[in-house]
């Protein structure tokens, strides 16, 4: 029995050991390869190539690039250029002397840079001291060609990263040994070995302990990491599985009620917190659930005992009671705020009384309120509501629940009749980006009441401003105007009756996008960043890839995660996945001869107009512009 709980133990060891493998080969293939691609970047950019200088020995530029490139890669303590030919280093801060920098700054075996020139713009590592101050660390190298007056020439990009950066990558419990090498060279390690001491020996003397299983991995980037457990943690473990069960033995003779009413309580703390995690997710959910009952509401008209009545039921909407009727007021007005506090407690101040909030266009507050007060407060309590400047719109008290969505037009309609509502014939443009949010959180249900809104403010407005929303929308659903045109002509039709018949269809292609993700209870599963960084990269190019379906992957909110990843990364997701997009595009213009169109597709934008749009917001220029640049660099 003893040796099943050892060998359960291991096992149990080695899926962990291996499970980090993959994560620490994934980190370091991560940062070889931003390595690996700023070399390729510079071989191609004529700042580090000299026989493009117009002013050869001015280092500017250089400098800011090194400058700018740093920012992007937090894993290194600093960006340095290398030329061997003129005995010195350049980095963002200024440049120095071959004898200075290898001396006091950072302190290295020199045969690594014939190493990296024979591995042709790989990434090889060594050991170093850094910064004069005897701290260990890595320096990473990658050799890149560059062209001078007199032909090629090999220059060398130097990465040093201290062991405070790899510590925080590395973790480990106090007896575990973890060694990181390079071509059987010592790059890391948690031991406390000296600086003059041989570290290959030492490490083939440890890799000897009969006393520490060893596990390691060749990784894909070239690195080997080496952990080593010791037997005696293990053992330990076991022990502690042993006293546990000789304790339980002894309280079942007498003193077992004591401890057990201790465990319990732990337990009990912990399914409590359980219990609580899954009450604020059931809390998230049934939030949802009402959202789309009530975007329903407004869609279809419902009958007692019909599937949307039990459904609203289910998810305690009331539209059982006797009245019924829509509020609408902006929340926009700041000086209004108290005011909005104080309806939502005039209509919840009692049991008989609800009001369920839905948010359609951004900026506006819309209540369904469900009541079986006498119709006397109810209009007491109206008549109060609809004094003061407040800009509030109220529909008709209903006893028919098939006439709520008449109701809330009622209420739009009054509210837009108020003094300083919106004119007839201006744009919708709260209505157009509120329909742009919904399709981009796959949120069909809203989309499609937002289309039907879009439908009615159209029957006010005149031809030419028909036409801009068409745009818009077309733009939304990724549909190129020039095919809507051409349906126009074609269809040979009214732009009124084209512009109903189009947002029909537009509406069917809202209906038919995926639901939000309403039943997940599960809890949520903390992750390391880079598992987050890592999914980005995989699956940005999926048809249906969104935050709100990255955030369901791992188990928690859309605001969770946005909130984890903006406080690791300093930017949010959606910026990063225009970086992704960004450098992907730049590297298929230079290494391709795909039209502009054909990339733009490839990187899933709606269409080239906002693939350009994206390229010139980031690099001041077209993406032709930067094809025509790079050939001419080539």
């Amino acid at each position: 029995m003893l040796d099943l709980f050892k060998k359960h133990q291991y096992e149990k060891v080695e899926n962990e050991v291996k499970m980090t493998f993959e994560r620490q080969d994934d980190f370091l293939k991560q940062q070889t390869t931003v390595i690996r691609d700023f070399g390729d970047k510079c071989r191609f950019n004529k700042i580090y190539n000299e026989l493009y200088w117009d002013t050869p020995n001015v280092y500017l530029d250089i400098e800011d690039d090194l400058k700018e490139q740093e920012d992007k890669i937090p894993f290194v303590d600093g960006i340095y250029l290398y030329d061997e030919k003129k005995e010195i280093v350049l980095s963002s801060v200024g440049l120095f002397s071959e004898e200075l920098f290898f001396d006091k700054i950072c302190q290295i075996e020199t045969e690594i840079f014939e190493n990296a020139e024979n591995l042709e713009g790989g990434v090889v590592a060594c050991r170093a001291l850094l910064q004069g101050e005897k701290k260990e660390g890595i320096l990473f190298v990658t050799a890149i060609r560059t062209w001078t007056s007199k032909g090629e020439e090999t220059k060398y990009l130097l990465f040093p990263v201290r062991n405070r950066k790899i510590n925080s990558q590395f973790e480990q419990s106090e007896e575990d040994k973890i060694f990181l090498t390079y071509q059987d060279k010592v790059l890391y390690t948690t031991e406390n070995w000296k600086i003059e001491d041989n570290w290959e020996k030492s490490f083939e003397k440890a890799l000897s302990d009969k006393d520490a299983y060893v596990w390691q991995s060749d990784m894909e980037c070239g690195f080997k990491y080496t952990r080593m457990i010791s037997k005696k943690s293990i053992t330990d473990s076991l022990n502690i599985y042993l006293r546990g069960y000789a304790i339980w033995v002894l309280c079942s003779l007498g003193i077992g009620v004591v401890l057990a009413c201790f465990f319990s309580k732990i337990r009990y703390e912990n399914y409590r917190k359980l219990i609580l995690h899954n009450e604020e997710l059931e809390e998230e959910r049934n939030g949802l659930r009402i959202e789309s009952c009530l975007y329903e509401l407004l869609q279809k008209e419902v009958r007692p005992q019909e599937e949307l009545w039990n459904r609203c039921l289910e998810s305690k909407i009331y539209i059982n009671r006797k009245y019924k009727f829509f509020v609408v007021l902006p929340d926009n007005i700041p000086e209004n705020k108290g005011y909005y506090e104080w309806f939502g407690q005039q209509m919840n101040k009692y049991s008989v009384s609800t009001a369920y909030r839905i948010e359609i266009v951004e900026g506006m507050l819309i209540y369904l309120v469900c009541t079986d007060e006498s119709a006397r407060e109810l209009e007491k309590k109206i008549t109060t509501l609809a004094t003061g400047n407040v800009q509030i719109g109220i529909g008709d008290l209903t006893t028919d629940i098939s006439k709520l969505r008449q109701s809330y037009q009622q209420a739009k309609e009054r509210m837009n009749k108020l003094p300083g509502s919106k004119e007839k014939n201006l744009y919708p443009e709260r209505e157009v980006m509120s329909l742009k949010e919904a399709v981009k959180n796959s949120d069909g249900t809203r989309a499609a009441l937002l289309i039907d809104e879009i439908s009615d403010y159209m029957k006010q407005i005149d031809t030419t401003m028909i036409t801009g929303i068409l745009w818009d929308v077309s733009r939304i659903f990724g549909i190129s105007m020039n095919k809507v045109l051409e349906e126009k002509e074609n269809a040979n039709e009214s732009i009124d009756d084209f512009a109903k018949r189009f947002l029909e269809d537009m509406k069917k292609k809202a209906e038919m996008l995926p639901k939000p993700v309403q039943e997940k209870t599960s809890g949520y599963k903390k992750r390391d960043i880079v598992d987050v960084l890592s999914y980005v990269h995989e699956h940005y190019l999926d048809d249906n890839f969104s935050v709100k379906y990255i955030a369901a992957y791992f188990e928690t909110s859309v605001s969770n995660l946005s909130h984890f990843f903006k406080k690791n990364m300093e930017i949010t997701i959606s910026q990063y996945v225009e970086q992704i997009k960004l450098e992907r595009a730049k590297e298929m213009l230079q290494s391709s001869d795909k039209k502009i169109s054909e990339i733009a597709e490839t990187l899933r934008y709606a269409n080239s107009t906002a693939f350009i749009e994206m390229f010139k917001k980031y690099e001041g220029v077209t993406p032709g512009a930067y094809r025509e640049d790079g050939n001419n660099k080539d």
